[in-house]
């Protein structure tokens, strides 16, 4: 029984049924054509269960509602692997690479149950990725009735090969009472270092003694992978692409079972072991993870792109690098093609080259190295200053519009503050007065602003939405409000927030554009004007009525659903 969906009467203003074409219209027109990327953490998005998910009817609402009046025609989520507890914490960078979190799974596909919630505030981890949580207990029903059987039986045996490893990690944990590999037995440690005959005699005496567990987890994996696939086609219909986040580590699993690939004692950093790019094995694994990423996504992030590049071998706290160039990028490049095809075009890849230039300088002299140049790069404005960081200096420095993608923040990033030399900078871009730009207000506005001039962009659901954060580890457990549209459009009212029309008519200032184009500039002030007005306000009569009316249905509603259900009775 739905009724009376929307309890409270709100007056901020939005765009009519009769505005809408003509907002997307310009929108459209006055954005240079590309990307309008939103980055956003699949767990933040607005849920019913404490931790988002990105095919539910909410997130549906919420795409549609981005694509609307920010323009957005691709989304870009964080790892969508396992998430491991962490000192009380689930950090999303700690997941695997190669599978699927329980967070993937969308039960709404499957069952009519519903998960409660302990916590509604903030994203809820373990009541999704709990062994003994509510999500976890309905997924166990679904596979003790043997739903799905058929579909099922089929998934295990087109994708055994890259998951049983994966599998037999999760019993040999429970066998040897340890998540962690190097505290087991010596037998089930060096599992793959053993000959054929004695690692399939251990194999099967594995699976006799965990045959549920290394089953349920194939079961899982398959739910995880049709729900990835029916959000994918779900948002493709709707204009919107979906974009994965390559991790650049591997997980304990892929490492156990992948001994050769491996450099021995080994890190590149971030507590992540080095993939050995010079063996046959190496190459083998970092291919078999970009094809897992190339099938299931639309496009991709490259998590630290310059560490295949510029790959750095940390042993015993001392630092070696290895220089590959593009040779690792090419192997990249075309593992991504063998599954897209050949005339795929790989701007659908991104490649994070952000860092310091002690970790990886990405020119040559002047110039941009060649392979850096013709790739799509992905940067923030969160260091934007008179030489860097800016679309306008990018180009300045020669980089090709369709080359690189700019936002002023992401997962990475702090919370936006307004600096004297960043202002100073947006004053001189944007040309706005200086003291304007003191006011923290006109300072975000001016510094999401900016990006959007670039051919290719993107924006942080969190700027987005005027959410608020004090340090990064808050950013993924940032959950978005159920009342998000009322949250916004009152951020708008009160001068604050994303609004893409004063964006725009700030860079049509700036450029001059307001002269050239002045029919589209009117327009763009127009709506500029229509998200930050108050809706006229009605009269208290008419929303007394709007109250009566709206009991009056809550109770025909119940009357009819008792008279349903107890209709022997009466």
């Amino acid at each position: 029984m739905k009724i009376c969906a929307n309890k409270n009467i709100n007056f901020q203003r939005r765009l009519k049924p009769s505005e809408e074409a003509e907002y997307s219209d310009v929108l459209k027109q006055a954005s240079k054509a590309g990307k309008k990327v939103l980055i956003v953490p699949a767990s933040s998005l607005p849920n019913k269960t404490g931790v988002g998910n990105l095919g539910t009817d909410e997130s549906q609402i919420f795409f549609d509602f981005a694509k609307k009046y920010w323009g957005i025609n691709e989304v870009q989520i964080l790892p969508t692997g396992q998430y491991h507890e962490h000192r009380g914490k689930y950090p999303i960078y700690s997941g695997t690479s190669m599978d699927l979190g329980n967070h993937v799974i969308n039960l709404e596909y499957y069952t009519s149950e519903q998960i409660f919630p302990k916590n509604t505030d903030r994203v809820d981890f373990k009541n999704i990725i709990e062994e003994n949580s509510q999500h976890e207990r309905i997924i166990k029903k679904l596979y003790s009735e043997g739903k799905f059987k058929t579909e099922f039986e089929k998934f295990k045996s087109e994708n055994s090969a890259r998951l049983e490893p994966k599998a037999l990690y999760r019993a040999l944990r429970e066998i040897n009472r340890t998540h962690d590999y190097r505290r087991w037995n010596d037998i089930d440690k060096n599992l793959f270092a053993l000959d054929a005959a004695e690692r399939e005699k251990r194999i099967s005496e594995i699976k006799k003694l965990k045959n549920e567990t290394i089953d349920f987890y194939y079961y899982k994996q398959f739910l995880a992978e049709d729900s990835l696939k029916k959000v994918k086609e779900n948002l493709n219909k709707n204009g919107i692409k979906l974009n994965g986040d390559m991790l650049c580590g591997f997980s304990y699993d892929e490492v156990w079972s992948n001994p050769k690939a491996f450099h021995k004692d080994t890190s590149i950093g971030w507590g992540l072991p080095a993939l050995n790019f010079d063996t046959e094995e190496g190459e083998k694994l970092l291919r078999e993870k970009v094809k897992f990423y190339a099938e299931r996504f639309d496009g991709f992030r490259v998590d630290a792109a310059w560490t295949y590049a510029n790959q750095p071998l940390i042993r015993n706290g001392n630092t070696e690098r290895k220089y590959y160039a593009d040779k690792i990028l090419n192997i990249i490049d075309d593992e991504v093609k063998k599954v897209k095809g050949s005339g795929f075009d790989l701007k659908n890849i991104t490649h994070e080259f952000a860092t310091s230039t002690d970790n990886f300088n990405i020119y040559d002299g002047l110039y941009l190295k060649p392979y850096v140049a013709e790739r799509m790069k992905i940067y923030t404005s969160d260091h934007l200053s008179d030489n860097w960081g800016s679309n306008k200096n990018f180009l300045e420095r020669g980089w090709r519009p369709d080359c690189f993608i700019i936002g002023a923040s992401n997962h990475d990033s702090p919370k936006i503050e307004a600096t004297e030399e960043q202002a100073k900078t947006l004053s001189k871009i944007l040309k706005i007065p200086y003291k304007k730009l003191t006011s923290r207000k006109e300072f975000i506005k001016a510094k999401l602003a900016e990006p959007i001039g670039a051919e290719n962009n993107m924006i942080y659901f969190m700027d987005a939405l005027n959410l608020d954060s004090q340090n990064r580890e808050q950013h993924f457990t940032t959950k978005i409000p159920d009342n998000y549209q009322e949250h916004y459009f009152k951020s708008l009212e009160n001068g604050e927030g994303f609004n893409p029309m004063d964006a725009l008519e700030k860079t049509f200032k700036s450029e001059g554009l307001d002269k050239k184009d002045p029919k589209l500039f009117k327009k763009i002030v127009k709506y500029r004007k229509i998200l930050e007005q108050k809706e006229k306000q009605t009269s208290p009569i008419f929303k007394w009525t709007c109250g009566v009316i709206c009991s009056g249905l809550i109770i025909y509603g119940f009357l009819k659903h008792y008279k349903k259900h107890h209709s022997d009775s009466i």
